[in-house]
């Protein structure tokens, strides 16, 4: 059984609570996640409190072990820090996006591309998706 924990969850960012959770859940300590992801303790003891700001290959690192994309773990430690969204972003943001559409993908068994999809096949996907062309018509609605 692993040692118990000293971070409180209060005191952790989205990516912390994610961190402690997946440490519970796997019943695995902090150091055995240092070990096998390759991040030194310290450094990922750092990654899991509010107002820290891992880096993008700690990030890396964590999700290989984690099973995760590197984007998803980026949108937990950023989450929170993107000011100033437009007022129809209340319940649409990019970080809840990106989630979603990484968990779906999970769940049909999809991997991540490995070639960065062009921009026509994106606006494809996104038509498919229901966004559609704004006209200035749509934009007074909304306004």
């Amino acid at each position: 059984m692993p040692a118990r924990l000293q971070i409180k969850p209060d005191d952790c960012s989205p990516l912390g609570r994610y961190i402690l959770h997946y440490l519970k859940e796997q019943g695995i300590s902090m150091n055995r996640l240092a070990e096998l992801s390759g991040v030194p303790q310290p450094r990922l003891r750092g990654a899991c409190f509010k107002g820290t700001c891992p880096t993008p290959e700690t990030l890396r690192k964590l999700a290989r072990v984690m099973e995760k994309h590197h984007l998803e773990l980026y949108t937990l430690a950023y989450e929170g820090r993107v000011e100033n969204l437009p007022g129809d972003a209340d319940d649409i943001s990019l970080d809840l996006l990106i989630r979603e559409l990484f968990e779906t993908a999970r769940e049909l068994g999809l991997a991540v591309p490995r070639v960065r999809p062009s921009k026509t096949k994106i606006r494809k996907a996104l038509l498919a998706l229901g966004f559609y062309n704004k006209t200035s018509e749509d934009i007074r609605t909304y306004s």
